[in-house]
């Protein structure tokens, strides 16, 4: 078995609770009173799980854009980039049907006409395919820029600037999760995941100095009391929730996600482990792909029996809640993963 990067592993991992984590916390928002601190606790866990799907891009950056990888334009196509628009043909055609059916009890033309334009939309998390079939399609020249240390450090402050400072200085005029099926290209938003991508890569790379490194931990503490109290105070100011900082291309969840990594780089990197320990997170983590495409169905599920934050205080029932769901999760698609074809192309 060939070696792997155990930190990028746990990172994986982490980001796939934390991804579980936000679609339980955001479903239950309106079970509470803005005022309460049932509301609050659903803030803070939502606002510190923002950082996960900007790991997931930061941990691909990681790879891709490693010039030892050996990533021509045909492997990428017909290996990484097939398996992403098989997937999404797959869980789209099962969200869209299931949900459609959820709703209407019935087929007939106008509900078939509806169930396809959710198959080409996706469901609101599939959106995540999207934009890494976009970024992927660029890895052949990206990769070229990754060769170049200071080229990296220009790209990802161009980025930075069109992916994050504009955006959060009009307020988002489209969400950072819109893709080209809903509203077509949207550069500031691809930008934005470029500089994740590469950032990744950099911090995984290259060695910051001291103070660097504590800069960054600043600013992702700052990031995340900022997405936190920013979120509170406007929702209760405005009467709704106020949700623009849960942005994934706002500059508080860039440096909360910058400063997550780089902490996990450097405490885990020369961190031993036990073999067991090293084969379930393994598992865990190459099943983390299909966990994120299965968890928003099995949450839907789960909500029609009545389970939510309600049975117990939202500081357990949360991650409690999450980890139901990433375990129930994980068995469906360990079970999906034992046809070849599955695995190779769906998960």
């Amino acid at each position: 078995m060939k070696e792997r990067v155990l930190y990028a592993d746990i990172l994986r991992v982490a980001a796939t609770f934390l991804v579980i984590t936000i679609h339980i916390s955001s479903r239950d928002f309106g079970l509470y009173e803005m005022d309460s601190y049932q509301w609050q606790v659903l803030n803070i866990y939502d606002s510190f799980a923002r950082m996960s799907v900007p790991l997931f891009f930061m941990l691909s950056g990681v790879f891709f854009l490693d010039p030892k990888k050996d990533f021509s334009i045909k492997k990428l196509y017909k290996k990484n980039l097939f398996r992403l628009v098989t997937a999404f043909i797959f869980w789209s055609a099962l969200y869209a049907l299931i949900f459609t059916w959820n709703e209407y009890r019935t087929f007939n033309t106008e509900v078939w006409g509806v169930m396809v334009e959710a198959f080409k939309e996706g469901h609101f998390h599939l959106w995540f395919l999207f934009r890494m079939i976009e970024i992927y399609v660029m890895v052949p020249f990206l990769g070229k820029i990754a060769e170049d240390k200071n080229l990296i450090l220009y790209l990802v402050a161009f980025c930075f600037y069109i992916g994050f400072i504009l955006p959060s200085y009009n307020e988002f005029p489209v969400s950072s999760t819109v893709t080209f099926a809903e509203r077509g290209i949207n550069l500031d938003i691809t930008f934005g995941y470029v500089s994740y991508f590469f950032i990744g890569y950099y911090l995984a790379h290259y060695d910051l100095k001291k103070w660097i490194k504590t800069g960054i931990y600043l600013l992702g503490a700052v990031g995340l009391v900022s997405t936190i109290m920013i979120t509170s105070v406007e929702s209760l100011k405005q009467g709704e929730h106020y949700d623009v900082p849960y942005e994934y291309l706002t500059p508080n969840v860039f440096f909360t996600s910058l400063a997550t990594f780089l902490l996990a780089k450097e405490t885990l990197k020369r961190k031993v482990f036990s073999e067991k320990f090293k084969r379930v997170l393994s598992e865990l983590s190459t099943y983390s792909f299909g966990i994120y495409l299965s968890h928003v169905l099995i949450i839907f599920f789960l909500g029609k029996t009545g389970l939510n934050t309600l049975f117990i205080t939202p500081i357990l029932a949360v991650p409690l809640l999450t980890t139901v769901v990433f375990f129930i999760s994980y068995l469906c698609v360990k079970g999906m993963a034992q046809l070849p074809f599955v695995k190779r192309f769906i998960l």
